[in-house]
């Protein structure tokens, strides 16, 4: 069995390298990706791979700035902290020309292989649409 971590860490490497093909590289076809915050579910590695592009397109100048904070038998969890500018489209939203930052945490499930099965990912979306000044959040 290959070390998951490893193949985790270079899914994230590629991202911060714009490979978005290096990406999916170490993920099965039939990967299934749950976007937790959005309630939305991608599957199959080329739908992922433009759902991982599509951070990179609305900031391109961002970072995920990740890191492998636990890995155990079949799963992996990653986390980090997005940060860029939003010069390209969010979503349905206009780029806004705000920076933004956003923690955030993939859970990574592995087959026998060692390919990811399944990524859970999970971010603060109302703030992140709050920075960019697309929602207005209530005063306390």
């Amino acid at each position: 069995m290959s070390d998951n971590s490893d193949t985790a860490s270079a899914a994230f490497d590629a991202w911060e390298k714009r490979d978005f093909n290096g990406v999916v590289e170490g993920m099965a076809e039939d990967v299934v990706v749950t976007d937790r915050s959005r309630g939305e579910t991608i599957k199959g590695r080329a739908d992922v791979k433009a759902f991982y592009a599509s951070w990179a397109t609305a900031c391109p100048d961002s970072t995920c700035g990740y890191e492998v904070v636990a890995a155990s038998g079949d799963a992996v969890a990653v986390e980090g902290l997005w940060k860029g500018t939003n010069t390209g489209p969010f979503g349905p939203f206009e780029p806004s020309g705000r920076t933004v930052s956003m923690p955030w945490i993939n859970n990574l499930r592995f087959n026998g292989a060692g390919q990811i099965i399944s990524v859970s990912v999970l971010y603060d979306q109302m703030g992140v649409l709050s920075q960019l000044g697309h929602v207005t959040l209530p005063s306390a």
